[in-house]
């Protein structure tokens, strides 16, 4: 990249200033202006062993140097050269040299970092950043297995191996306070190869877990093994059962390796446990509930019991909270004139209202169309009431997020039916949720109430359901890999609007409504 340093000295000018208020008889040094041009990269990045050579082309119109702060082990073939005539330097022209820059082995196991200075006329243009691998390296084959390593229950050892060529120390790493007594380490501390041998004691209880972190000579992580040893295994799919106001059941997987029981953790009368005994192995608890007629969160909780095979065995216990919604009435707004203004609209064709009719959207054809754009929606669940929707007419629905993630949902009865797409964020169709991708069998000439239903999923992710007048279309989980952006707690930037379909089409939205989410009482 070729940059262009013209260096005034604004200085220069000031302390002529000042001197000349003082004494005009004294004449001032004149500094020259250099036109200094390179073209360097702002770093390179080289390896430890037989580093490729780079150069560095300059020219200037004063004479200039090209030194490296570690000379010592940085060879420049030309570290100065000469002035070129303003005149040819001024209009691209004149002699480049090309310097040619290059770097001894790094025999050290340490990085190391060199700095090259281009400068002119005394006057620094720029700083090149070389950095420079050292030879250190450290290993662990078993930090590569899928789930790290286990151990039976007996008392028992494993080894980890270390390939290396530093000091290098092992430490156990467990999640929360408590210490894994249970597990010992030899050879907690080495130098090159070594080997790490894990002693463990015999588990009459449940299954356990710790980790051990390998740690280079600067005490940086360099891998983590997760260690189980077998065990009672006890596991739910989650320690939180949600239900809504009217939802009826509900259940809970449990991966386990014994038999177990599940019974309630205090008293209460809006659920039962369908299947409280019986359980050997994996299995699922069936929770019967009653509706929820009040106005706050029902809270209570299941307990999960591993039987033993002997007596005096240890038993393993999970407690598992069970919370139940109330009913949150929705906030009805009638997109009147007053209701309008609160959107932006950005499609050139303004909608319409008429008292005790509506609003109305036309649309002249797929392009030119009636659109309202409202940003920074909170979730929960939204409603809109469309009538009069003519045979020609799309509407459109669009819920975006960020990286262009977007849920959208079309109205078309000119297709005879209701449509869902996705924008993925980033535009990488991976993401796209796998459902169904259209309704059919709409009624389009009676009012239609389209709802989009968000509610929490999992500690992070939403779950997301489709309604056409309170019935179920579709639904799924947001995750990781499909609408990631799409999380719980994200503003949504709304867009509601009417296309033509073929031709020009409208319709009227009445109202919409929208109903705020539970407080779970996290």
């Amino acid at each position: 990249m070729k940059k262009i340093f013209t260096i005034l000295l604004a200085a220069a000018v000031l302390l002529t200033g000042l001197y000349g208020c003082q004494n005009s008889k004294v004449e001032q040094p004149t500094l020259p202006t250099v036109d200094l041009r390179y073209r360097a990269n702002d770093s390179y990045d080289l390896p430890a062993i037989d580093p490729q050579s780079f150069t560095i082309v300059v020219k200037s119109t004063e004479d200039w140097t090209i030194r490296s702060y570690h000379p010592d082990w940085c060879m420049i073939d030309e570290e100065e050269g000469a002035a070129q005539p303003d005149s040819l330097v001024h209009i691209g022209k004149g002699e480049s040299t090309t310097v040619h820059v290059q770097y001894y082995n790094n025999t050290g196991l340490d990085d190391r970092r060199d700095t090259i200075e281009i400068a002119s006329a005394g006057f620094i243009a720029k700083n090149v950043v070389v950095n420079q691998k050292g030879i250190a390296y450290l290993n662990v084959p078993e930090a590569d297995i899928e789930g790290g390593l286990m151990t039976s229950k007996d008392a028992s050892q494993l080894q980890i191996h270390v390939n290396s060529n530093q000091n290098w120390t092992a430490k156990m790493v467990k999640e929360g306070d408590d210490k894994a007594e249970w597990m010992t380490i030899e050879g907690a501390t080495g130098t090159n190869d070594g080997v790490v041998t894990l002693t463990f004691q015999e588990n009459p209880g449940e299954k356990r877990y710790t980790n051990v972190g390998i740690y280079d000579r600067h005490g940086e992580e360099r891998a983590m093994i997760k260690i189980t040893q077998d065990g009672v295994q006890l596991d739910p799919e989650a320690f939180e059962i949600r239900a809504g106001y009217n939802q009826l059941s509900a259940t809970l997987s449990v991966v386990s390796n014994a038999k177990w029981t599940a019974e309630k953790g205090g008293e209460t009368d809006w659920f039962e446990i369908d299947n409280p005994d019986g359980h050997d192995g994996n299995g699922t608890v069936t929770l019967t509930l009653t509706a929820n007629p009040g106005n706050s969160l029902r809270k209570s909780s299941i307990v999960l019991k591993t039987i033993p095979k002997n007596p005096g065995d240890p038993v393993a216990q999970k407690e598992i909270e069970v919370k139940q919604a109330y009913k949150i009435n929705p906030v009805r707004k009638l997109m009147d004139n007053d209701e309008i203004s609160l959107w932006k609209s950005d499609k050139g064709i303004d909608p319409v209202y008429t008292a005790g009719v509506g609003t109305l959207f036309e649309g002249q054809s797929s392009d030119v169309y009636t659109r309202l754009n409202q940003g920074s929606m909170p979730f929960g669940t939204y409603t809109f009431c469309w009538s009069n929707i003519a045979p020609t007419a799309r509407v459109r629905h669009w819920f975006c997020y960020s990286k262009s993630a977007e849920i959208k949902v079309d109205l078309r009865p000119a297709s005879s039916k209701i449509s869902f797409d996705f924008n993925a964020p980033d535009g990488d169709s991976s993401q796209k949720p796998a459902i169904t991708s259209s309704y059919t069998d709409v009624d389009f000439t009676q009012t239609l109430r389209l709802t989009l239903q968000f509610d929490p999923s999992g500690s992070e992710y939403c779950h997301i359901t489709y309604l056409l007048n309170d019935v179920e279309m579709a639904s799924y989980d947001t995750s990781a890999s499909t609408m990631c952006t799409t999380t719980w707690g994200s503003k949504i930037n709304m867009y509601i609007g009417v296309a033509g379909d073929g031709a020009a089409g409208s319709a009227v939205l009445e109202w919409y409504e929208y109903t705020e989410p539970i407080n779970w009482d996290e």
